[in-house]
């Protein structure tokens, strides 16, 4: 068996080269297989050690009103062994009106949403990538309750998961160093590329500040939480 992994004391540099090549979606990874991996990690000092997240999954929805019940696109990031494997957007049909305000800030219009199609309809691929590891999202709750509240709308179940907020971990963690703790501030800040209120880029930019906080600071586990979509 063979893992993704930065070297834990080349970290830095390697992931702002990788962050480059992700800018234009090509993402590229570096394989060790797990004895040499085993001998890398227990050979580096202890404070450059960063735990392994086996499998965790950003995502970040954007909503064609601010009744926020419903979902007209939902962009997925997928880390697997400390590494981005692979970032995409759904566009989704909500059967609503759109407003005018919401409109303005993630650009899809009800007229180019019309065609795309409704959210039962793309339900297998989201939960295909949602069902297995930790949940990753800024400000999470809002997304995970546009989530539950689409669901219910279309009689559809998900299970319950564990999840973290980036918000919450940059607030406590990194505190007064940046000025706010707004998605566009944190990955301005770390030198993450950005296309904000698009969900694809955003669930991006939530992966990869989780993964520089992980470096960072190492274990994050004390910030998981439980979500239930009952």
């Amino acid at each position: 068996m063979r893992r993704a992994f930065f070297l834990p004391m080349f970290h830095v540099e390697h992931r702002q080269e990788y962050r480059k090549e992700c800018s234009t979606w090509n993402i590229s990874m570096i394989w060790i297989d797990d004895k040499k991996l085993k001998e890398l990690r227990d050979a580096a000092p202890e404070q450059l050690r960063v735990p392994v997240l086996e499998r965790a999954v950003a995502f970040d929805v954007e909503t064609p009103n601010g009744k926020s019940e419903r979902m007209c696109s939902i962009g997925i990031t997928v880390i697997e062994n400390n590494i981005v494997t692979r970032s995409v957007e759904y566009r989704i049909n909500p059967e609503q009106d759109f407003d005018w305000f919401c409109v303005q800030i993630h650009g899809i219009t009800q007229e180019e949403a019309e065609c795309e199609p409704i959210f039962p309809k793309v339900w297998p691929l989201i939960r295909k990538e949602l069902d297995q590891g930790l949940i990753l999202a800024h400000n999470a709750r809002f997304d995970l309750n546009v989530l539950k509240k689409t669901l219910k709308a279309y009689d559809l179940e998900f299970h319950d998961v564990k999840f973290v907020d980036t918000v919450e971990i940059a607030r406590t963690l990194l505190g007064k160093k940046v000025p706010n703790h707004k998605l566009g501030t944190l990955c301005d800040w770390l030198g993450i590329p950005l296309d904000a209120h698009h969900a694809g880029s955003d669930s991006f930019g939530c992966a990869e500040i989780y993964l520089s906080l992980l470096e960072e600071y190492g274990s994050l586990k004390r910030f998981e939480r439980n979500f239930s979509f009952d």
